[in-house]
Formats: C-alpha cells, sequence, structure tokens
C-alpha cells in the first residue's frame, strides 16, 4: 500500500542524471521561490494552494530539460507559464509505471530547449492540494543542481501544522515569522547550493537521503468549526478503521475457500502454513494507487475471484482465511526500509505497505503474502525493524518486526572433488534460505518453463564453457520450506591447470562479491545491501595417492562492523578442505567506509585467486 503522498516524492525524483555542479551538470536551476498557503475555496473546504516561479539556465551549451509536475485525485494543476523560450505547450496526461497496476497519477510536462549557453527560462506554476491529509510533503531538493531556493509555508492561526526537517545541512537555514495582526505564521526555508539528486543502485529511499519537510497537518478550528486531521496517532488509525469498515468480506465464500485449503490438514500449525502458502502462490500481487482506494484492501472475495491483488487486499484476503479457521489474525498497517519515517509522526507518508499479523500460542506472527516464498515465522528485509500499527479494535498495537541475522539467508554450498584425466568431478549440493530462497525461486519462476533447466544448468556452471553440470535436482520449491536445495554432479575444467609435474588448482567455485568494488568517483549515497547474507563454500578435495600437497594459500580474515570474510584451508588425511564465508552483517555500508570496502574487496580478489599446488611424486 504505497501511499499517493509517498508515490509523488519518488516520482519528483525520478529520472535524475546528475547531481552537485560538476562536469555532468549543464542545465541548473539559479533560483526558486515556492510558496504554499492553507486557505479555503468558495465551498469553505480547506485547500493548500503552491504557487512557484523556478529559473533556469543552461550554464555550458546547448541542450533541454523536461519539466514536470505531478497531481492526482485530490490535487490539480491551475496554472502553468513559461517565460523565456516560444512555442512551449504543457501536456497533460495519466502517469504510468511499470511497478503500478493502476494509479489515479497524473503528470504535467514539457520541454524546454536551452539552445545556446547561457539561454535562460522561467517556468511558473500553481497548483492545488484539496485535502490537508494528502498534503505530507515538502521537498526541498530538485533534479537539478540549485544555487538558490526560497521555500514559504503560510499557516493561518486556524491551523494547527507541525513540519518536522529531515536531512538538513548547513546550507538550509529556516526562520519563522509571527503576523502580529492576524497571527499566521509563515515558515521559510532557505536552500543554496544544493546538489542534484541522483538516482543510484543499492541506495536508500530518497526520504533518509535529501532535504526534505514532514508536513503533520493536525486541526484545523474555523469561526469554532473544528475539523481534525491526525492530531495524534489516534486519528490516523481511527481514518484507517473508518475506510476498512467499508469492506464487505463475504464470510461464507471465504469459509468454504479455508475449510478446501485445509481439508488435509492435520493440525492447526499446518493449517496456518497452508493458508499462508496458499495466498502467496496463487493470488498475484500488484500495485494500486487511487486516492481512497489506494488505502482500502479489496473485498476478500474479489482478491480471490481476480486471482491478483495489491498488499492489501492479499493482506485482508490472509486475514479472512485464517480468522474463517477461527485463528486470531489482525491487518497490520507499516513503512517499509524504503522509506525514514516511523508512528511518531502521525502522516499518510509514515507508511506504505500493509500485512497479517497472526496471534497464536502466546507469539505474534507478521505474514507478508506479498513475497512468494518466505515461510511462517521469517520476513524479508524490507520490513525488519519495521514499526507496525496492529488492529486491535478500537484501539491499536505498536510493534516491531522482528531483524533476523545474516544466518536466516544462509546459501551454502559443499562439493567433494575428485581429479581425474586433469578434471575436477564432484557432486555439488547447493542450499538457500530466507532472501536467498526468495531470490533463487523468484527468478526460477520469472524464468519460461521449457529455459528452465537450461538456466540452472548456466547457473551451475557460472557460464564457464569448459565445466559441464549434469543431473540437476531441484527441491524445497514451496513456500513452507525453509529452504531451496539445488543438487548437481559437476565436472569442472576451468579450476584446474597442469604445468609440468604440477597441477594448480583454484579451490573457490563462486568467488562472491569479487566484482562489488565501489567506484569512489562516482558513488554519491551510502550503499544499501538488499539484505542481510551469508554465503558459504566448503569444497572438499581427495588428494590421489600420486600427488603430493606442496602449496596451500594463506588463510584470510577480515572482520569488520559491516562484514565478514574469511577463507581457510585444513587438511586431515588425503583431503584437503577450502572453507569461505561472506557475510554482511549490517546492510548499510556508510560512505565513509568506502575506500576500506574496496581494500578489502581486493584482498578477498587475491585470496580467490591463489590456488593450491599438487606435485607429481
Amino acid at each position: 500500500m504505497r501511499k499517493l503522498a509517498v508515490l509523488l516524492l519518488i516520482l519528483c525524483l525520478a529520472n535524475v542524471r546528475t547531481i552537485a555542479q560538476s562536469e555532468d551538470d549543464n542545465i541548473l536551476i539559479t533560483h526558486k521561490d515556492v510558496t504554499y498557503e492553507y486557505t479555503t475555496d468558495k465551498n469553505g473546504q480547506i485547500v493548500i494552494k503552491e504557487k512557484y516561479i523556478a529559473e533556469y539556465e543552461a550554464s555550458r551549451m546547448a541542450s533541454h530539460i523536461d519539466v514536470y509536475e505531478m497531481y492526482n485525485n485530490e490535487s490539480s494543476i491551475d496554472r502553468v507559464k513559461v517565460k523565456g523560450i516560444k512555442g512551449v505547450m504543457p501536456q497533460y496526461k495519466l502517469y504510468s509505471s511499470n511497478n503500478i497496476f493502476y494509479s489515479d497519477a497524473k503528470i504535467c510536462y514539457f520541454r524546454l530547449n536551452m539552445n545556446e549557453k547561457g539561454k535562460t527560462a522561467q517556468v511558473e506554476f500553481e497548483k492545488s492540494y484539496n485535502n490537508p491529509r494528502y498534503f505530507t510533503i515538502i521537498p526541498l531538493a530538485e533534479s537539478q543542481f540549485v544555487k538558490s531556493k526560497t521555500v514559504r509555508v503560510v499557516v493561518p492561526a486556524w491551523m494547527k501544522v507541525e513540519l518536522v526537517d529531515y536531512n538538513f545541512k548547513n546550507n538550509v537555514t529556516k526562520e519563522i515569522l509571527t503576523n502580529q495582526k492576524d497571527q499566521s505564521k509563515t515558515y521559510v526555508y532557505t536552500l543554496n547550493d544544493q546538489n542534484a539528486m541522483v538516482s543510484e543502485a543499492f541506495s536508500q529511499g530518497p526520504t533518509f537521503i535529501y532535504p526534505h519537510i514532514l508536513v503533520l497537518n493536525k486541526q484545523a478550528d474555523i469561526k469554532g468549526v473544528k475539523t481534525t486531521y491526525f492530531e495524534t496517532l489516534a486519528d490516523q488509525y481511527a481514518w484507517y478503521q473508518h475506510i476498512i469498515s467499508d469492506m464487505n468480506n463475504d464470510k461464507d465464500i471465504i469459509a468454504n475457500k479455508a475449510k478446501e485449503i485445509t481439508k488435509d490438514c492435520a493440525n492447526d500449525l499446518e493449517k496456518i502454513k497452508s493458508i499462508y502458502a496458499w495466498v502467496q502462490s496463487n493470488i498475484r500481487y500488484v500495485a494500486f494507487e487511487d486516492g481512497i482506494a489506494g488505502f482500502k484492501p479489496d473485498d476478500a472475495q474479489e482478491v480471490l475471484r481476480k486471482k491478483y491483488g495489491d498488499c492489501k487486499g492479499m493482506a485482508n484476503l490472509t486475514q479472512a482465511l485464517l480468522e474463517a479457521e477461527g485463528f486470531d489474525a489482525r491487518l497490520t498497517w507499516l513503512g517499509t526500509n524504503h522509506i525514514a519515517y516511523d508512528y511518531s509522526t502521525p502522516n499518510l507518508s509514515v507508511d506504505n505497505h500493509m500485512i497479517c499479523t497472526l496471534f497464536y500460542e502466546g507469539k505474534m506472527y507478521y505474514l507478508d503474502p506479498t513475497y512468494e516464498y518466505m515461510p511462517l515465522g521469517e520476513y524479508p528485509q524490507s520490513i525488519q525493524g519495521r514499526q507496525v500499527m496492529i488492529q486491535n479494535k478500537d484501539q491499536f498495537i505498536l510493534d516491531r518486526v522482528p531483524v533476523a541475522s545474516p544466518q536466516a539467508n544462509t546459501d551454502s554450498l559443499h562439493c567433494k572433488f575428485t581429479i581425474k584425466d586433469n578434471q575436477l568431478n564432484g557432486e555439488v549440493s547447493r542450499y538457500f534460505m530466507g532472501e536467498a530462497k526468495e531470490r533463487i525461486l523468484s527468478l526460477i519462476h520469472a524464468t519460461p518453463k521449457d529455459k528452465v533447466s537450461e538456466a540452472l544448468k548456466n547457473f551451475a556452471e557460472r557460464g564457464n564453457v569448459q565445466d559441464k553440470a549434469a543431473n540437476l535436482k531441484l527441491g524445497g520449491e514451496t513456500p513452507k520450506t525453509h529452504a531451496t536445495s539445488l543438487c548437481y554432479l559437476l565436472e569442472n575444467k576451468s579450476g584446474i591447470q597442469q604445468l609440468d609435474k604440477e597441477l594448480y588448482i583454484g579451490m573457490d567455485l563462486t568467488q562472491d562479491f569479487s566484482s562489488q568494488l565501489i567506484d569512489l568517483k562516482k558513488r554519491k549515497n551510502d550503499l544499501l545491501f538488499p539484505y542481510r547474507y551469508r554465503m558459504v563454500r566448503e569444497i572438499e578435495l581427495i588428494i590421489p595417492a600420486e600427488y603430493s600437497l606442496t602449496h596451500t594459500p594463506e588463510n584470510l580474515l577480515i572482520d569488520r562492523e559491516n562484514y565478514l570474510f574469511i577463507s581457510s584451508y585444513t587438511r586431515k588425511g588425503n583431503i584437503l578442505t577450502y572453507r569461505s564465508e561472506v557475510m554482511i552483517k549490517d546492510p548499510l555500508l556508510k560512505k565513509s567506509t568506502f575506500k576500506q570496502w574496496n581494500d578489502d574487496i581486493n584482498l578477498l580478489k587475491k585470496s580467490y585467486a591463489e590456488q593450491i599446488v599438487l606435485l607429481t611424486n
């Protein structure tokens, strides 16, 4: 349930090409002046009027820029004007995204052709927000470098608003001015030399990175008529409860489906697992954004009928099926790790997702059926550690999703090699748990069925044309299993070389993270790995009687706050065992640690490149 306000912010951050006033920059914003003012329309409804004037300049060469403004069913574009460039015609269209099945998002856009160095243009926009609940975020950074920007928020005495600053640095100043005549307040934010926003892979969400203001609209009191928005979290919960009260789940249809799913279950725990797995496997996840409908779950029988749903619809169906079998299951709101907020700041942008919480035998289980292959009791990285608001009749329960250790996401490989005809022959067993399981099965099931065997073979051979994998067997492919297995026979020629009487053998088959060097010149933001990794490799080599082991590489141990790299060699009789482990203990790698990371990755690569040496007796 990605809330509309968050969607709009993300859309504002999209299509970003450059950061900072660097050689990559050309068109920049020399000044932007923005005013947000709370007022009333002709019907007495509270609206927020936004007006801005932005001045653009082609600082080094001729180029063009696409200017756009997002709106939706709760807002409107009232006026657009362009000065300095003739013939500009704004276009108004529905905004479409591959990630969203349906959305009420619309876009007003046009192109500024800056046909020479020093060319300038001025853009004016006027926009209305028709409901203070949906006016949630004021972004300060832009898609271009900003020399200066002023943002004013005019709040009349009858409106109670709190403005919360995020990611402010010393280039942002704030001033509050009070009009002594009418007691209105004007919040003035001044921004100078603000780097452009940049889209980078493996980054935190934009609300963790860029300066912005979270708008907490609490209450309006106009001539004694009070309107409460979200003065407290209880108000926000009550608003959610009001929306979901319009649901009309058909209990008979749901009860019949629940009985069908659980008819072969021997006990309650099997029933729970079966219901959860059924929704994961049979309901396709789609994103849906449309005003109030972006907050209201589909009725459970409608999700059943359509065989697809957004997170709200899937959570509602899971909850209804469990309840039909007599379990205590409740709808639950939360914000994923893509957003920086929790429920200490009541606002529609603090959560963007819905799951189901099961109370069973004194424990709480968080069920997120949008992840197809996570079993009961395991949680994806996106919701681990996140605060949740659990339905509890007229009240609510605040809790946090447990944080799993890297061991929960173990990807382990074991192989026992023999040597024959200058070739390594072995039986490989590989197991995937947690996020590693989710990832491998998602890739497999996204592959056309007639291509799966070929894809698995390529995966096992890692693109080495000299190696051959055979007899591949995949097991544990269902959501209920804690691990997925891939077993196969491997003929490995790429890892062994003969030079005169010596054999040189590389023991590591996968060389995990060896390509994860960070470009220190280009990378601008902290790096966020998808989850807490743990990759274990154990390779046994049976040393033939006619060979002597003359060299083994040195062991490696790198143990940092965020990660752990280990490789070791041990010999017992005629068996040499190589063991390596790569562990990401904390997925957020700060920019200040990038150089150390690169140094350690280079040591890891060097360790991978080392070979053992066998000499013919």
